[in-house]
């Protein structure tokens, strides 16, 4: 008969009381403020671009689609380079 009570507790990314994380304390007042390289503009909207993954790169075997979110300035549509890696942005402001 097995004995109860041996088993490991393991905690799936919720703290528990005596695993407290420590908090950190940021004013946004004391923080800089993001802006768009071309315009100045502070507001950003979030959109998605697709990239076409082919069957024989695809780990299933089969073609998929691969969405990757973008940046762009809410004022003139630059895709900011500070959220997207710059593989992928490269010709992406000329073909918008």
């Amino acid at each position: 008969m097995a004995k109860k009570g041996k088993g490991k507790v393991v905690n799936f990314g919720k703290p528990n009381s005596q695993q407290q994380q420590p908090q950190l304390k940021l004013d946004p007042r004391k923080l800089e403020t993001v802006k768009c390289p071309e315009c100045g503009g502070i507001f950003f909207d979030e959109v998605t671009m697709y990239k076409e993954v082919p069957a024989v790169q695809s780990p299933s075997g089969q073609a998929s689609m691969l969405p990757i979110p973008i940046v762009l300035c809410n004022n003139c549509g630059t895709v900011h380079p500070k959220f997207t890696p710059k593989e992928l942005i490269d010709g992406v402001n000329e073909e918008g």
